[in-house]
């Protein structure tokens, strides 16, 4: 037992609502609110320091569970409840650092995330995740305020209880999934949100895309897709691309479909027809995030086709870490990481990744306030490729983040294209204190 292992004493588990203005469309949907799952814990270490430790979520149900015959409301109630009994399967168990604390709770997520009422409609286990995420950070957070170091600093031997052998990786730990000490930024370039009904131009809903880059000097754009028509979809790229330059940026996209294609093949009909339509707007595109189902069993061979014509990231279909070494097999190029499904399938997934020669990006779920302070930790600690932040909740649900602009308005507020990241230097996962407040 390491003398920074923890035992958790006592787990708080809160709930604020977020309502998003405009609407952020996706192909599984409208998301129009969200509930942050807040969880405050209370430590002791194995030396005897006593901390405490916060960590959120977005319990994202339009994304994490977009089909049910349940209601929406019904769907957030069963993950929040999930996320309470999380809570208590973390409380009062032995000592062990946040990884073997995740790890014996990711063991169980099918019993406690079982259906809490005769409906007998299990959630998926994305959904899942993100309930558990909410404690896993917490957690991390406490761990890292009771030894009275920065969690990134964390991740070796001295600190943890096992490597990496369970992915063939003896003597390695998360630790190596880390940024080089020279690439940890100060500034980091921000990735804007097109959603699928996102106006290009100004008009009754706000200022446009054209308006933001203006505004903010945002170059970076993420664009939703349907994934229902391919040329649609090629033609929508297209036109935020153009709009772009015509305000003056060399934009670099990234594509994602939130599982709309029914194969690869017909997200390479996308790629092919965005060529035809402008072959400068197809060589912008970084990389697409999962175009097709998660859970769907693909020919890795077609899978290759598309991932040699751009790469292909996985991310709805990320649920299980034992997944990342079979990914290149099956296709895939690479990894989405979120701060929602919890810090710990965050840095291993990350070191695990760069062993495999697998790409890493970092996104969030219209992230606010801590969540976000911890998407743009995650963005500039690990080991990705392209270093920039999503930060959606600017433009779906500014009021939201009232507090951290007041605390951190260089993290807030984008100038240039970039927030800024000074100050997130100290102890915990964040590099400064929250509580929730």
């Amino acid at each position: 037992m390491h003398g920074t292992d923890i035992r958790v004493l006592a787990a708080d588990v809160s709930f604020r609502p977020v309502e998003l203005d405009p609407p952020l469309t996706i192909s599984g949907g409208s998301i129009a609110w969200f509930t942050v799952a807040c969880v405050s814990v209370e430590v002791e270490s194995a030396a005897g320091a006593r901390a405490s430790g916060y960590g959120e979520s977005i319990l994202s149900v339009l994304w994490s569970w977009p089909h049910s015959e349940l209601t929406i409301e019904h769907r957030d109630a069963a993950m929040r409840e999930t996320a309470q009994r999380c809570a208590d399967a973390v409380t009062r168990r032995d000592f062990a650092d946040p990884i073997t604390l995740w790890r014996c709770a990711a063991t169980q997520l099918d019993r406690l995330s079982a259906p809490g009422d005769d409906s007998g409609i299990r959630m998926p286990r994305l959904s899942a995740l993100l309930a558990l995420g909410a404690i896993d950070n917490a957690v991390h957070d406490a761990w890292a305020a009771a030894a009275e170091m920065n969690v990134f600093s964390m991740y070796t031997r001295e600190h943890l209880r096992d490597d990496l052998s369970a992915f063939g990786l003896p003597g390695t730990y998360p630790a190596d999934g880390l940024a080089d000490r020279g690439g940890v930024l100060g500034a980091l370039p921000v990735q804007h949100v097109v959603g699928i009904s996102d106006e290009l131009t100004a008009g009754e809903r706000g200022v446009g895309l054209a308006g933001w880059i203006e505004r903010e000097g945002v170059s970076s754009f993420k664009i939703k897709v349907a994934g229902h028509d391919p040329f649609r979809d090629a033609s929508r790229i297209r036109d935020v691309y153009r709009t772009a330059r015509a305000v003056g940026v060399r934009p670099r996209l990234a594509v994602d479909p939130n599982e709309g294609y029914r194969d690869p093949q017909t997200a390479l009909a996308m790629i092919d027809a965005l060529a035809e339509l402008d072959g400068d707007a197809e060589r912008s595109v970084d990389y697409i995030e999962q175009p097709v189902p998660r859970g769907l069993s693909v020919d890795p061979d077609r899978m290759r086709a598309l991932s040699r014509r751009v790469p292909v990231l996985m991310d709805e279909g990320f649920t299980s870490l034992s997944a990342l070494t079979s990914m290149r097999e099956e296709g895939w190029s690479g990894v989405v990481i979120k701060a929602g499904k919890g810090q710990t399938p965050a840095v291993v997934a990350a070191a695990v990744a760069r062993h495999l020669g697998l790409l890493v990006v970092v996104q969030d779920l219209t992230a606010t306030g801590a969540a976000f302070v911890h998407s743009v930790q995650l963005a500039r600690r690990l080991h990705t490729a392209g270093v920039r932040v999503e930060y959606n909740s600017r433009q779906y649900a500014p009021g939201a983040n009232s507090v951290l602009r007041r605390r951190m308005p260089g993290l807030a507020d984008v100038v240039d294209g970039r927030i800024r990241t000074e100050g997130l230097d100290g102890h915990g996962l964040y590099g400064m204190s929250f509580d929730g407040s």
